[in-house]
């Protein structure tokens, strides 16, 4: 029976020592001012958990839009030609405007233009009002048979809250007198800034003929 000489007596060999980084070696030296830092850190943590800013609802820019014309009984190769172009040359001349990103679409009697702003615009509102006001400039560059334009640059709201109102007993009448006192106590209220009104019905009269009576 022959011996291993490899490894004589079982005796374990011994790894080679570990090398700690610099940044390792002086936070073991002085581990003091590790745990002051740390201690420090953790104050500053609760101090600014405290006094930061906290926004549930945070204000960010919407960067964009909706154009819609409308012109009943055009084709939508007519609303392409006479209707899409100049809209996209009253739109691009506007050097807000992200080209890149604004498109089009044409069908039968309507034409939607999505707009994107530049990323540089910090206050859109002041832009589509701006817009606005160049409006009339279009309207007189597109077919007269064009019913009108509209501009959608609102729904980007960060928050919106659903009310409904019902009744077995009240009257049509009556209901859109209570919405509209409804709409008139949230109009005071500053946070509060689009109000629409959805499903209401107009008061009618219903005539039932009871043919035995008649007869």
């Amino acid at each position: 029976m022959q011996e291993n000489p490899n490894n004589e007596g079982n005796t374990p060999q011994k790894l080679p020592p570990v090398k700690m980084s610099p940044l390792v070696q002086w936070g073991y030296k002085y581990h003091s001012i590790v745990i002051l830092i740390v201690c420090l850190l953790a104050i500053f943590g609760i101090y600014a958990l405290n006094v930061m800013n906290k926004n549930e609802f945070p204000n960010f820019t919407i960067r964009e839009g909706v154009l819609v014309a409308v012109c009943p009984g055009a084709s939508a190769e007519e609303m392409k030609d006479r209707v899409m172009r100049p809209m996209e040359d009253f739109i691009f001349s506007y050097k807000e405007v992200k080209k890149s990103k604004t498109r089009s679409n044409a069908t039968n009697g309507m034409v939607m233009t999505f707009i994107e702003l530049d990323d540089n615009v910090t206050d859109a509102d002041a832009f589509w009002t701006k817009f606005n006001m160049g409006m009339p400039t279009l309207k007189q560059a597109l077919p007269s048979n064009v019913l009108g334009t509209q501009l959608i640059s609102n729904f980007g709201e960060t928050s919106a809250i659903l009310l409904t109102m019902q009744s077995d007993q009240k009257t049509y009448r009556e209901l859109n007198d209570y919405m509209d006192d409804l709409l008139d106590r949230l109009r005071t209220i500053p946070s509060v800034s689009t109000l629409s009104v959805t499903g209401s019905l107009d008061e009618q009269i219903s005539v039932i003929v009871d043919p035995d009576r008649l007869s």
